[in-house]
Formats: C-alpha cells, sequence, structure tokens
C-alpha cells in the first residue's frame, strides 16, 4: 500500500497446489500479502475450485438463508445511511455476489440507481434477470474510470482482500466516486487471519493451506492512514465480531490457532471431478421477500427489525486488532 518494497517474512503458505508464496509483513503500513503475487490465471482457477468445492456443500436453504442474510444487512446498512443524512442516488457494488445485498439496499433507497460490477457472465446475467441492476464486466483493478460513470456511493463487502492491487482498486474508487461521495467496505482483521499462517509457521515450520485467495491481511490502523492520505475522510472505522478473538485468533500461539498444514490439494482435480456435479443457483427472489417482516403491513418495520438483528454491540478501535472483521464508511474529500 505505502511503496515499501522490503518486509518481514511470517509464514509460507501453499494456494492450493497452484502456487507456493511467503507472507510478507510490510513494517511501515503493516498490510501482509503474498510474495510472489498470485497471477489473473491462477486466481480464476483457485477461486473457481473453491466456488465448486463450496457449492457441493452448500444445500439449497442454505442458499435462501444466506441470501436472506443479505438482504436484511442491506436494509440495515442502508437505514443506517439514512439516519446519518446519506441518500445515495447512483450505487455500485463491487463483486456484488448474489447481489441481495444491493438488493436490501433498493428496499431503502427506491429511487435510487444500482449497478454492480463483476468478471462473470453468469454473475451479472443472474443478477440483471433477478435484481434489474445495471452491470458492469471488470475487475475492480481494471475497470474503465472513464466510461463507467460516476456513483455516491460505492461498496466493496469482502472484496479488497482479494486483489491483487490494493492501491489501483482504491485509486480507481476514488476517480469514480463524485466529490463528497462514500466508500463502504468490509474485510477480515488481517491480524488475526495472518495469524494462522503465522502460528503454523512458528510452532511446526510447515506452509499453510490456503483454499480462498485471501492475498492481503489489512492492519486497521494502517489501512484507514493509507485511505486517508489517498484523499479519503473517515466517516466510521471500526473492528467487531469477537468470535475468533475469543478462541484466541491473533494472539494465542496454540495449535488449535494455526492453519492447516499443506496438503497440496489439486484445484484442477476438485474441477475435473466435480464440474459436472454443480447445482444451478436457484433461489429466487419472492422468496427471500416472503420474510414475515417484509409483509406490506409491517414494512415499516423492516429497517428496524434489520437493524436490530445486524447491530454490532461492541465496536473497538482497530489499533487494538481485536475483532473478526473491520468496517469502514469514508468520504471522498
Amino acid at each position: 500500500m505505502c511503496g515499501c518494497l522490503e518486509g518481514l517474512k511470517i509464514s509460507e503458505v501453499h494456494y492450493w497446489d497452484i502456487k507456493e508464496c511467503d507472507l510478507m509483513t510490510c513494517p511501515q503500513c503493516n498490510l501482509t500479502q503474498f510474495d510472489p503475487m498470485l497471477t489473473d490465471e491462477e486466481t480464476a482457477l483457485g477461486c473457481y475450485a473453491y466456488y465448486i468445492q463450496e457449492t457441493m456443500a452448500e444445500s439449497r436453504h442454505s442458499q435462501l438463508r444466506n441470501c436472506v442474510r443479505n438482504y436484511r444487512r442491506g436494509v440495515a446498512f442502508a437505514s443506517r445511511l439514512k439516519a446519518k443524512g446519506i441518500r445515495p442516488s447512483r450505487v455500485l457494488e463491487l463483486g456484488p455476489g448474489s447481489g441481495y445485498f444491493a438488493a436490501g439496499m433498493q428496499f431503502v433507497f427506491e429511487q435510487a440507481e444500482f449497478t454492480v460490477l463483476d468478471v462473470l457472465d453468469e454473475v451479472l446475467d443472474r443478477i440483471k434477470a433477478e435484481h434489474g441492476f445495471k452491470t458492469i464486466k471488470a475487475t475492480p483493478e481494471t475497470i474503465d474510470t472513464s466510461a463507467c460513470g460516476r456513483f455516491d456511493l460505492v461498496v466493496a463487502r469482502d472484496i479488497i482482500e482479494h486483489v491483487g492491487d490494493i492501491s489501483k482498486v482504491t485509486k480507481n474508487v476514488l476517480e469514480i466516486l463524485d466529490d463528497g461521495g462514500y466508500f463502504h467496505f468490509i474485510t477480515p482483521n488481517g491480524h488475526e487471519d495472518a495469524w494462522a499462517g503465522f502460528a503454523r509457521w512458528r510452532l511446526s515450520a510447515q506452509p499453510s493451506e490456503i483454499l480462498i485467495n485471501h492475498v492481503n491481511y489489512f492492519d486497521g490502523r494502517g489501512l484507514e492512514r493509507f485511505l486517508n492520505k489517498l484523499g479519503f475522510a473517515t466517516v466510521d472505522f471500526y473492528n467487531y465480531g469477537l468470535k475468533g478473538t475469543r478462541r484466541g485468533r491473533g494472539w494465542g500461539l496454540r495449535d488449535k490457532n494455526a492453519c492447516t498444514p499443506s496438503t497440496r490439494k489439486s484445484a484442477a482435480s476438485m474441477v475435473r471431478q466435480n464440474e459436472g456435479k454443480l447445482r444451478a443457483f436457484d433461489v429466487v427472489k419472492r422468496e427471500v421477500l416472503n420474510e414475515w417482516w417484509l409483509h406490506p403491513k409491517l414494512k415499516s418495520l423492516a429497517p428496524w427489525y434489520c437493524r436490530f438483528r445486524d447491530r454490532c454491540i461492541i465496536r473497538l478501535p482497530v489499533h487494538l486488532n481485536v475483532g473478526h472483521e473491520i468496517f469502514a464508511l469514508l468520504q471522498k474529500k
């Protein structure tokens, strides 16, 4: 993030059987990254293998539950924005998944125009058919900032830990935001996540097995400083979620807090053996909207209910490195 070319090696990792990398921590901004970084082709193969693995293990009931939860979180987030006097009219979501977080936001901001960005045609086609959103086919790094238009809110939930060039992504977001526009993201607490690989390396000198392409492990304080310097003013920036902390993730040097040792699990074999067995994404929007709190007579209560369900009871300063997720809401200066 900061341009530093030196770092401290804290562990070795194997991304499936695709690539062997070191985890390197920057002494200036405390960002921990893969070195060498994954190529686009390596990322594509690993992501597809992980998608197949997760899809094979997910039931239809689990699909529906996840869509409802994302919709509820979208309603809750938009309600909080509205309470702050923030009413976006043009919204872009990077990496929208099923699109239900943006759909939940649309419940609150009915007149807003929503656009989603993804690199997969099947994701964009499904979201366009299901939600009617505009679509952009690109990655956060390769988006054409001169042609995509301008937005007053950009959302990137659980995205920035996956990108190869975080500086390029954040500069792109800055370019496509109107003056005074907002950037919202959540990302894992890098100290806690990188600790698992560090613990494995310190305890047994074994490489860790990494199946999901988390190539950035952010230190909250370093990330906030970088974004402030780039041109964002902090509105909200905190850590939340103590589930991992209670288990000692990020602090306890014990085997239960360490990553699984590498087994060199084959991404190509995962694809070859299971590609034809994938179940189609078959949750339809009317099932999600069938929740009791969306009944026409109760819709006015939905934002309150969603905010209650999605509440963060404990919010901690990012410099403590305690909490599973980093929550950020920033405004372009």
